[in-house]
């Protein structure tokens, strides 16, 4: 059933061409059929809580159910609206009346305060109080009701980090009965972030067993391939993967190709304007929507091109405030379609959607289906829209659609040994309580940590606040004309984004960037007309420290990165063509982190070969989503036709390629893993890809800091084809 405003269609698809714009240019249509979950009757431990809800679980969430009373740790790999939800909240709810606490961890406040509705409406009706946030928003009257009187406390791992664990004394009732502890949206802990968290969880669960408590783990996941691996990775503990495959209607899904702009295809409208065009047609036909697109810039962009009063921007950096308001206005129906970034992939409450349009593949399949899956959670048919960007991953699956239906969701990586990371943490965690040798947990730290009598001890006052847990560096407040908070940026950020002479936007709105406080880290912004965007050059340097052979003729190894933004260009809006290049010298960003490296045989002539293996590594870093779960942002490379330092390998043209993160958090060496494969999808991506000099679809990146220049297709597939060739 398709929603009012199409009466008369039969379908989506035949809605959009029914425009003259999207005429034609529908290249795959596949209609997903409903799987709907079955009821089941469910006579265990919680059953008395769920009756006196009214509600009856499904049968997935019953056997769920069934594993949580018999005290396993349990991760749900659930598609996106198939109730994860109920599976924690019946134990958490009768463990409160019970008498027995719950932490429940949210990766955003935004999502924290949607589920709070929801449990403490269903808490009043159970006569159930002590239902708390306990946030950055939490005023602190809240904050010490949540300390005195809560049992069930919804929050995020920043507050728990910054909060609760430096106060554990004063949190010590809450711990000794803490019966569960809920890390919803277990997906979003990967990467850096990932790191952090599972850092953090395990000092939650050392000072939880200090209290005389053994709290059960309930996690909540989107489809990812290793639910259970990486739920174990960010605790350290042993869990059961649960897995149902549940549709609760119809989906449509399109692939849209932008408008060709020559007769060959080579040359494609923006997808950032076909985007807008179809936002806009959403908005007028009175459908509820959301786009998605894959950075803050896109989303305000698009928004600003589809020029409708019903479509509004949506992003991480707008207060909260403003974020809850356009939530709220999408929800109600006062905005009709949200341009977002992967700010509202998590499954905040903005009611029924009619639509999904997905700018760009978001990097990963468990992303892809993970936002596809914010429409179709009521009755009507749903429908989902593809826009393939100018970029590697995007026209590898334009040109294979069907692998968006059967491609096997990727891995989540956290690694709570990082070597920069890690013993950060450790001094925290000995702050909170002296440290035992075997709980050292890497090596690093040992010689910074002060030892008596067989315990170790941190010099440090306040550890806790030499950590950012999100983000590189320090961060920067983005200010108004008068002073006022318009958003925040970490410091690489920040120096790209927001330098001198930057034209950022926000909110749909052109700010220039004034002036950049390095001291008070502060950027200052002036309302724009301008009619032109800014993006960074910046120079890149790489030491690398140590390495192994970990496959053949490629290398991982400890290295270390240098980066300075030098300059940047002024870019015409809609043409995209260059104005004008302005020098610049910002503060250099250095850090040591993880690469991998191989050398390509001399397959090309000399002058052929900077050119060549440049264009290499940009197609490799566009398709290494493919194999890990990664954004495209995470990692970074860097090529040398002639490596100025010793190596371990064997020298020649080399290809680095590094996690783009303090310390490494394992992306380059999962993806060394499968090496093989890597360069086959690469070099299939080079063969297929009709351009003749390189395009954004193969080798041009978004992310170059010279701006693309030096690339050399041909040089490329004739590199890869001989560093293939040794793999058959």
């Amino acid at each position: 059933m398709l929603p009012e405003p199409l009466r008369g269609y039969s379908s989506y698809r035949e809605w959009l061409e029914a425009e003259e714009e999207f005429k034609g240019r529908v290249v795959f249509a596949r209609l997903l059929p409903k799987a709907p979950p079955r009821p089941a009757p469910y006579e265990g431990a919680f059953a008395g809580v769920l009756r006196a809800l009214g509600l009856t679980p499904y049968l997935h969430q019953q056997r769920a159910l069934k594993r949580v009373e018999a005290g396993a740790n349990v991760v749900l790999a659930y598609p996106t609206a198939a109730g994860k939800s109920l599976v924690y909240q019946a134990p958490v709810l009768q463990a409160a009346l019970e008498g027995a606490t719950s932490l429940l961890l949210f990766p955003t406040k935004a999502l924290a305060h949607d589920q709070l509705r929801r449990l403490r409406a269903m808490a009043q009706v159970l006569g159930v109080e002590g239902v708390f946030p306990y946030d950055g928003d939490t005023p602190s009257a809240t904050r010490r009701q949540a300390r005195e009187q809560g049992l069930v406390l919804l929050s995020n791992p920043d507050m728990l980090h910054y909060g609760l664990l430096p106060r554990h004394p004063d949190w010590a009732p809450f711990l000794a009965r803490l019966r569960y502890v809920v890390l919803d949206e277990l997906h979003a802990y990967r990467g850096v972030f990932g790191t952090h968290v599972a850092l953090i969880l395990r000092r939650l669960l050392r000072l939880a067993r200090h209290y005389g408590a053994s709290p059960q783990v309930l996690a909540a996941s989107a489809t990812i391939a290793n639910a259970r691996e990486h739920a174990e990775a960010l605790t350290g503990l042993p869990f059961e993967e649960l897995k149902a495959q549940v549709a609760r209607t119809e989906r449509e899904l399109l692939v849209l190709l932008p408008k060709p702009l020559d007769r060959r295809g080579e040359r494609r409208r923006s997808p950032l304007l076909e985007a807008a065009y179809l936002a806009r047609r959403l908005a007028e036909a009175g459908l509820k929507g959301l786009v998605f697109a894959g950075a803050r810039r896109s989303a305000e962009l698009i928004a600003r091109y589809a020029a409708h009063p019903l479509v509004r921007p949506y992003r991480a950096g707008y207060t909260a405030r403003e974020r809850r308001r356009l939530e709220a206005d999408l929800k109600e129906g006062r905005v009709r379609v949200l341009v977002s970034t992967s700010a509202l992939e998590l499954g905040v409450d903005i009611g029924e959607l009619d639509a999904v349009v997905l700018v760009g593949y978001p990097g990963s399949t468990a992303a892809f289906w993970q936002r596809a899956g914010r429409a179709g959670r009521g009755e009507r048919r749903a429908l989902l829209v593809y826009i393939p960007r100018e970029d590697p991953m995007d026209e590898y699956f334009l040109h294979r659609p069907a692998l968006l239906l059967e491609s096997p969701p990727e891995e989540a990586v956290a690694d709570p040994q990082n070597p920069v990371l890690c013993p950060l943490h450790l001094h925290a965690a000995a702050r909170e309580k002296p440290l035992l040798a075997e709980e050292l947990l890497c090596p690093e730290a040992r010689a910074t940590l002060k030892e008596r009598n067989g315990r170790f001890f941190t010099p440090k006052r306040n550890p806790h606040r030499e950590i950012t847990l999100r983000g590189l560096g320090a961060t920067f407040t983005l200010r108004g004309l008068d002073g006022e908070v318009l958003g925040y940026l970490d410091e690489r950020q920040a120096y790209w984004e927001a330098h001198p002479g930057a034209i950022y936007l926000h909110q749909g709105e052109s700010y220039l960037v004034r002036n950049v406080d390095l001291a008070r880290r502060e950027v200052w912004l002036l309302p724009a007309l301008e009619d032109y965007y800014t993006e960074p050059r910046a120079e890149t340097d790489l030491e690398v420290l140590s390495g192994e052979e970990v496959g053949p003729g490629v290398w991982v190894g400890r290295v270390v990165l240098r980066e300075r933004v030098v300059g940047y260009v002024k870019k015409r809006f809609y043409t995209g063509s260059v104005l004008e290049e302005v020098p610049l010298e910002m503060p250099e960003v250095s850090f040591p982190t993880e690469a991998l490296w191989f050398h390509p045989p001399e397959a090309v002539p000399a002058f052929q070969i900077p050119g060549g293996i440049h264009a290499l590594e940009h197609a490799m870093i566009g398709l290494l989503p493919l194999f890990v779960l990664a954004e495209r942002q995470d990692v970074g490379g860097i090529s040398y036709p002639f490596y100025p330092r010793p190596l371990p390998s064997p020298g020649g043209p080399t290809v680095f390629i590094y996690d783009g993160y303090p310390g490494g958090v394992g992306y380059v060496r999962r993806a060394a893993r499968r090496f093989p494969e890597w360069l086959k999808a690469t070099l299939d991506l080079l063969r297929s890809c009709p351009c003749e000099e390189g395009c954004p679809r193969c080798v041009l990146s978004p992310k170059c800091g010279n701006g693309n220049q030096y690339l050399d297709k041909k040089a490329a597939l004739a590199l890869a084809l001989a560093l293939a060739h040794p793999l058959d």
